[in-house]
């Protein structure tokens, strides 16, 4: 399974569009537990118009705080699971609350 969440100094950033880069992590289905995860930045730097290449990618999950209708529209069309309202914390907590089933999460 591959993750995505839009990051900020090694946090969970609240709104899509504004972050600074992307963290990326593959985990194991069967074990739960995170392979492997890196940070990138999308050619053509982070916009809302970094979804598509985000799908290009074989994501599976989005974790986000806030998004807007264009992203969730291009996640849809693609097959890819999007929770938003997730908290501000450290990406590796937030997928590890995640994949345990315990991420509380609020508005978009």
């Amino acid at each position: 399974m591959k993750i995505v969440i839009p990051s900020q100094d090694k946090k969970l950033c609240g709104h899509f569009g504004h972050c600074e880069y992307f963290t990326l992590a593959e985990v194991n289905d069967d074990s739960k537990e995170i392979m492997k995860i890196e940070e990138f930045i999308p050619e053509g730097g982070v916009s809302c118009q970094s979804a598509g290449l985000i799908a290009e990618q074989g994501v599976d999950v989005v974790l986000a705080g806030g998004m807007g209708g264009r992203p969730l529209q291009v996640f849809a069309q693609n097959g890819i699971k999007v929770i938003t309202g997730c908290p501000e914390k450290d990406v590796r907590e937030v997928i590890s609350e995640f994949l345990s089933g315990s991420l509380c999460v609020g508005e978009n």
